[in-house]
């Protein structure tokens, strides 16, 4: 009697067949996923249950309806019929998915490209997030480097007004020998505008002296890096680099500089020195790399000295001074004549390999455009009274061939440039003899 039809289900898509079994074990592929599936001959006794793979979830079932099944027509014993098994009131069901195919499960979004969500999500943990820290951090660091640049020393003196009122001179501090008095000057006007805070020690020639009757050298603590001032203190010592010009009958205004170190500076290590430069930069930089405060120093010999002839007013500084030397007189057309011994000329070729250094330039923010501006060199156009350079052949500082450089263009731009040299005295000892009685002698020419 032929074998009855039987149903049987895919174990790995869950598709369900009828089939009628032949009397020996047999194999059907399925309709669904096209897995070949083994049928049990109906010589071959049936397990009463046949376990499911434990991995695979169950699928709803439908009951079966409870009207008897009709009997189906005899087939041959050779073949078998095949074909998705048939439920009253099932809905049709859609065709499932291959094995290969990620499990989705309900609510969870399609992943795109077959990649779950996940991976997106570790990837930009992973690998973007810290991307995009270091440029948030490079651009803070480029935002530091970048800002703060300098105005030119031509407007910051235009927006630091000087102090509407100076002291006078008061009590002489000290009595030298030759009769000059030396006196002690603060100034304590607005600490928020450079230059209106700062202080001055005056040298004044022995003797009684009519109204405009004196000629006047202005002169700037020297030893600076250019990056930071100098705060004069009381009963300091500066004799040798100004009491001689007094001695030779000159008024000498020696004047502090925005942004001084800290008292005690100096002892301390190189990484702590660069911290308080820093803190101090932005001050001399916005005092126009100390040009407001020669300015102002200017405005109180004429306010305070009545002794000061207006038309005779000169400036004089060493190294880092003469830099400043140089800078005022090219700024302010009330400076007769300017001194310059062993200056730095070319701030952008002495300071160069420094500031190509991240961390200098983040310390010192706009450094290269500072240097740059208060660079002697760039202001050549407007160095427009006389002007004596003195080198030491021997400067073991300031290479002589700078001081030779900075006057061949000086001359070649039609400055009246004298330019005096000694062999031997290095940076210093060069400027204390012969440097400054060579100084005086050119001054009393005038």
């Amino acid at each position: 009697m032929p074998a009855s039809p039987i149903i049987v289900r895919c174990g790995k898509c869950q598709q369900r067949m009828k089939v009628v079994p032949l009397a020996t074990a047999s194999q059907v592929k399925c309709v669904g996923c096209g897995t070949m599936l083994r049928i049990a001959g109906t010589d071959t006794p049936r397990p009463s249950a046949q376990p499911r793979p434990a991995a695979q979830p169950r699928p709803a079932v439908q009951p079966r309806p409870t009207a008897p099944r009709p009997t189906p027509a005899p087939q041959p014993a050779s073949t078998f019929t095949l074909g998705p098994a048939s439920f009253p009131n099932q809905p049709q069901q859609h065709r499932p998915r291959p094995a290969t195919s990620p499990t989705v499960t309900p609510g969870q979004s399609k992943p795109k490209g077959g990649i779950p969500k996940w991976v997106f999500f570790v990837v930009g943990g992973v690998i973007l997030l810290p991307i995009i820290c270091c440029g948030v951090i490079g651009l803070a660091f480029q935002s530091r480097i970048n800002s703060g640049k300098p105005v030119p020393i031509a407007v910051s003196l235009k927006a630091a007004v000087p102090p509407a009122q100076f002291p006078q001179l008061g009590t002489p501090e000290l009595t030298y020998p030759s009769g000059v008095n030396r006196y002690f000057v603060r100034v304590a006007a607005n600490p928020d505008i450079p230059g209106q805070t700062m202080q001055m020690r005056v040298f004044v020639p022995p003797g009684d002296h009519a109204d405009r009757s004196l000629p006047c050298v202005l002169t700037a603590p020297a030893g600076t890096p250019m990056l930071h001032g100098v705060t004069l203190e009381e009963n300091d010592s500066y004799d040798a680099e100004t009491l001689p010009y007094a001695e030779a009958g000159f008024v000498v205004i020696q004047y502090s500089l925005d942004g001084g170190l800290p008292s005690g500076a100096e002892s301390e290590d190189e990484e702590a020195m660069m911290r308080l430069i820093g803190k101090a930069y932005p001050a001399f930089k916005q005092a126009g790399a100390g040009v407001v405060n020669g300015r102002n120093a200017i405005e109180f010999a004429l306010y305070s000295l009545k002794m000061v002839d207006p038309n005779r007013i000169s400036c004089a500084g060493h190294s880092s001074a003469g830099s400043l030397s140089l800078l005022l007189a090219a700024h302010d057309d009330r400076i007769q004549r300017c001194v310059a011994y062993a200056a730095a000329y070319d701030l952008e070729s002495r300071m160069g390999e420094m500031t190509s250094n991240f961390l200098v330039r983040t310390i010192f923010p706009g450094i290269n455009e500072f240097i740059v501006e208060s660079s002697p060199t760039n202001h050549i156009d407007t160095l427009d009274c006389p002007v004596l350079v003195f080198h030491a052949r021997d400067d073991s500082n300031v290479p002589f061939r700078d001081a030779e450089t900075f006057v061949s263009l000086a001359k070649s731009a039609g400055k009246n440039v004298t330019f005096e040299t000694t062999p031997t005295g290095d940076h210093y000892e060069s400027m204390i003899n012969p440097g400054i009685p060579t100084a005086i002698e050119w001054l009393q020419k005038e």
